[in-house]
């Protein structure tokens, strides 16, 4: 009784180690979409991280209909092989120069809309200066007082960053001081 196959001939395995590598150029798109959004709009990790799940979903969803469709859906780890060879081919050689172009594009775009927006820019800047001084005041440093910088943060001659305080002139107020501490 013929039933069906349960194995691949060699050939067969060749032929669809060779769609799988081929199917790896548009999995390499799909990855250069995601970072082009990366090079436009760029972002914090958490979100990166959202777009890598996003993708290796696509990806197995990819992986599950290339082995319905294509392997009589017995899956294969050479599809894997594959798909990574035919990435890492597209990866280092269209997927850079795509990625170089896109970079260089967006950087002419940024250096254009700062050449139009730079006067709005400097007007907003000098807005915010002006309404900074009125709410908050002045915008110089507040003065410390000569007594607040010379007091110890903690009383006691045994304390490593204290040392630097007990010179001969200042060792009468340390000691003072301490008297003051031992008498609360």
């Amino acid at each position: 009784m013929e039933g069906l196959e349960s194995f691949f001939t060699a050939s067969q395995q060749l032929r669809l180690f060779a769609l799988s590598c081929a199917f790896g150029v548009p999995i390499g798109i799909i990855y250069d979409i995601f970072r082009a959004l990366r090079i436009i709009f760029p972002h914090g990790k958490l979100l990166v991280a959202l777009e890598d799940i996003i993708f290796f979903v696509l990806y197995g969803v990819f992986l599950m209909c290339f082995t319905i469709t294509a392997a009589r859906s017995e899956f294969r780890v050479y599809f894997c092989a594959g798909n990574l060879l035919g990435f890492l081919i597209y990866f280092c050689t269209v997927g850079n120069a795509v990625v170089s172009i896109i970079k260089r594009i967006v950087m002419f775009i940024k250096k254009g809309l700062y050449f139009i927006f730079r006067p709005v820019n400097q007007k907003i800047v000098l807005i915010y200066k002006k309404c900074r001084a009125f709410f908050v005041g002045t915008l110089q440093k507040p003065k410390i007082s000569k007594k607040n910088s010379e007091t110890p943060l903690i009383v006691g001659s045994d304390l490593l960053y204290n040392n630097k305080v007990h010179k001969k002139s200042k060792r009468k107020k340390v000691k003072k001081i301490e008297k003051k501490a031992g008498k609360t």
